[in-house]
């Protein structure tokens, strides 16, 4: 792999600010980050029901309640930089905004050993929200799990990588 913008000994340097493992079975997955940052991104839905979205999202997903504005919005977070923002939707809600409809999809690093569990209790919150992890050709285990706010989510589990297969197919690719 080449990253054509910079040149290729710094390519991966903010590998360091990571929260990922190293894939892997034995991977260990970190703690949920509670300090407090300038958020680069985040995802932002809309519920009806905030309390069955905050329980979804803890005990099926794993994430924490960083945050409560209550009957308003709740700011749940996982590893760092996993942020997602809820925030009540419906007539009664207080802004134009909050009749948006929750729509689209969003894909969350986690660990190998970690991907069973939260699909499974998912499932028992949920049932029928999410079917068993698959293996992808590019090399992960993923499931895709659909939230109360209708989000698409997908668990994205890296495998570990045969560092000398993949040596001899980049040497063999030109790279």
């Amino acid at each position: 792999m080449h990253n054509h913008d910079q040149p290729k000994a710094t390519a991966y340097t903010g590998a360091g600010i990571s929260p990922v493992p190293e894939p892997g079975k034995d991977a260990e997955p970190p703690e949920p980050y509670r300090g407090i940052y300038l958020m680069p991104m985040f995802m932002c839905l809309y519920s009806h029901d905030l309390e069955e979205s905050e329980v979804f999202w803890t005990q099926g997903l794993g994430f924490i309640n960083l945050y409560t504005m209550p009957g308003v919005m709740i700011h749940l977070r996982r590893w760092a930089f996993q942020d997602v923002l809820i925030r009540k939707s419906g007539p009664k809600a207080g802004s134009p905004d909050t009749e948006m409809e929750s729509i689209g999809s969003l894909s969350v690093a986690v660990t190998e050993k970690q991907i069973g569990k939260i699909v499974d209790a998912c499932e028992r919150l949920r049932p029928g929200s999410t079917p068993a992890p698959i293996r992808k050709p590019w090399n992960s285990l993923e499931a895709r799990i659909h939230t109360p706010e209708g989000l698409a989510l997908t668990l994205t589990a890296a495998l570990a990588v045969d560092k000398r297969q993949t040596e001899v197919y980049l040497n063999s690719h030109g790279q």
